[in-house]
């Protein structure tokens, strides 16, 4: 079986478990997520974080984006750009700012626009399909986190998933991008990469 079918089996299978999950239990777990997120050090002191916007049956991350603005961290969040599969870091000063847009994700209004310099972000919460422990991720098949994470090397990469979609392996290419700490409702998984001096 090739890397592409491989992970086109684990999208499979992934995303029919985390559909079949009840809205009560994925607001229970995202809420426990949201809380270890909040403990995480690179979290915390960030200054600068970008958050995902959910979509689906993904981990609710608006609790996380009002705690960053109380916190008075500047929030951003993705602004895809279809054609070029790239993805644009805009801030986000209110949820009044979003509309639906591509794939029928939230994104900031196209007159709401203020997009960040790369290297002004700090943290970089990231969704996925599936994770594996050595922090490798199966994405959607757009490859948007992909092209975007090479772009902020300093930022600290962090995957925000249910446990359910921690898997024994994803098969990777030399592409394919770690994140440093995977956080789902049972705890903080740390991928050993670029772990020296980062503590939970």
């Amino acid at each position: 079986m090739d890397e592409m079918t491989d992970k086109r089996e684990i999208r499979k299978r992934i995303m029919t478990l985390r559909n079949a999950m009840p809205l009560a239990a994925i607001a229970a777990k995202s809420g426990e997520i949201v809380r270890l997120l909040k403990e995480l050090r690179e979290i915390r002191e960030s200054s600068t974080l970008m958050v995902f916007l959910n979509f689906g049956s993904e981990v609710l991350t608006d609790e996380l984006i009002v705690w960053g603005w109380d916190a008075g961290k500047r929030i951003v969040v993705p602004f895809c750009h279809p054609e070029s599969r790239e993805m644009a870091p805009c801030l986000l000063g209110g949820f009044d700012e979003l509309e639906t847009g591509h794939y029928g994700i939230r994104e900031p209004r196209a007159d709401c626009l203020q997009v960040v310099l790369p290297e002004e972000i700090d943290a970089v919460l990231i969704p996925a399909v599936a994770f594996d422990r050595r922090g490798y991720r199966v994405g959607y098949g757009g490859g948007y986190y992909d092209r975007f994470l090479p772009k902020v090397p300093r930022a600290a990469r962090i995957g925000a998933v249910f446990a359910c979609q921690i898997v024994p392996e994803v098969p990777i290419d030399r592409y394919d991008v770690q994140v440093e700490r995977i956080v789902t409702e049972e705890g903080i998984i740390i991928s050993g990469i670029r772990s020296s001096g980062i503590s939970a």
